[in-house]
């Protein structure tokens, strides 16, 4: 870089510090072509000043560090811009990943590399590897997780979420119940259309212990309206304790069971966890 020495003054100093920035008396920064002769300090507060009105929070995060790293390399123009523009990408999505994975509402803590396959029988580990490539998303294609109490079913459906959430895509978690729920107050409040649209609207959606208790009329009309609204190419996660031909215990209406079995099942993974281990058994300690 063509480098210019200036004269040191207490606010460019304390403006270096803040940056990260360690300068000398005659501290050398670099000039750029076209730019006017200014102070120290004058041009690094307009930099962070300009900074701030882009909402280049991560070029602003970085910047005083890079500026160090290239004046000691030696780096061109061109090789600085890339890389503080590179750490603004990484800021970007690793925000991204953040909200998202706040917005999902995941109750325990899980990842695919905490599943140990040797403890749960029937767990392919190369089905799992390629469910991870997130392939069923493009396709529309939902998760059937079958299983009996504590084997690791919500476990296993979290870490698929969560995989998702962090390569960007967009998730929400709900207890089959809380759902329900949510569709009761939603109703009340006549937010109902506005639900379905936020249901519609995500990549994913993962329902948590489906078939716990039988449905009523109402619950399993909202259930089959919610199941209408991904239809449309979007991905679905059940899991349940009842086979997919005990439906009808807990949805009595055999053309809306028909129906709910249909939309869910008919383009879809299944998965069977067996034995009867405890969801411990899926991390690793």
């Amino acid at each position: 870089m063509t480098l210019r020495s200036y004269p040191h003054d207490s606010g460019t100093l304390s403006l270096a510090k803040r940056l990260k920035v360690k300068f000398t008396i005659n501290t050398n920064l670099p000039v750029y072509p076209g730019a006017q002769e200014k102070t120290n300090m004058q041009a690094l507060n307009q930099t962070d000043q300009y900074l701030t009105e882009l909402s280049l929070k991560g070029v602003r995060e970085s910047i005083g560090r890079r500026m160090k790293e290239a004046l000691d390399a030696d780096l061109s123009y061109s090789d600085f811009l890339n890389t503080i523009l590179f750490d603004e990408v990484q800021f970007r999505q690793n925000a991204r990943r953040q909200r998202l994975l706040k917005a999902a509402g995941f109750r325990t803590q899980a990842s695919l590399e905490g599943i140990t396959y040797e403890k749960v029988r029937s767990l392919d580990k190369r089905q799992v590897q390629e469910i991870a490539q997130l392939n069923f998303l493009e396709d529309g294609i939902n998760i059937i997780v079958f299983g009996a109490t504590g084997v690791g079913k919500t476990y296993l459906a979290t870490a698929i979420g969560n995989h998702a959430c962090r390569c960007g895509r967009s998730v929400l978690f709900w207890k089959m119940n809380v759902l329900l729920e949510k569709f009761a107050l939603a109703r009340a409040e006549g937010t109902y259309l506005n639900l379905l649209k936020k249901i519609s609207s995500a990549d994913l959606i993962i329902v948590d212990d489906f078939g716990i208790k039988a449905l009523t009329g109402q619950q399993y009309q909202d259930f089959y309206d919610m199941l209408g609204e991904r239809e449309s190419g979007k991905s679905t996660i059940l899991t349940t304790q009842l086979p997919a031909e005990n439906w009808n215990e807990v949805i009595p209406d055999p053309l809306v069971c028909e129906a709910i079995s249909d939309r869910l099942t008919a383009r879809a993974i299944k998965l069977v966890l067996r034995g009867r281990a405890s969801a411990a058994r899926l991390r690793r300690i």
